[in-house]
């Protein structure tokens, strides 16, 4: 049965640090059409430019899983990475990560959603084939 499946088991985090060492100039727009097709109500995914630029590049993505919130920003040409950790609209922790141990909570965390949720089980096979 599809809904047994064991995203964590299968990679996810590999597959995200593969498309970071692949590119990781490009990482911050893949990572926000991943996470935007996995969890599209609760990611916001903010562009820079004016009402008149053709090319907004993304400049920040926030996904927010339980009370995780992950945040990946393009500071000055270099991902910066951090969790913090919201209880009834409380912000209790915020931590600032490296890119691997981001990636690999940010991944588990997506796993454990696409068990219940069909767009983010379908994000996460697009992801491994």
């Amino acid at each position: 049965m599809d809904s047994e499946i064991d995203f964590s088991s299968l990679g996810v985090s590999g597959a995200l640090s593969q498309m970071y060492r692949q590119d990781a100039q490009g990482f911050l727009p893949l990572i926000a059409v991943f996470l935007e097709g996995a969890l599209p109500a609760e990611t916001r995914v903010e562009r820079a430019g004016g009402l008149f630029r053709k090319n907004k590049p993304v400049t920040r993505v926030t996904s927010t899983i339980g009370e995780s919130v992950y945040v990946i920003e393009d500071n000055r040409g270099t991902l910066a990475t951090r969790r913090e950790k919201i209880v009834r609209g409380i912000r209790l922790k915020s931590e600032e990560l490296p890119i691997h141990q981001w990636l690999t909570a940010l991944s588990e965390d997506v796993a454990g959603r696409a068990v219940s949720d069909e767009a983010a089980m379908a994000a996460m096979r697009r992801l491994l084939e």
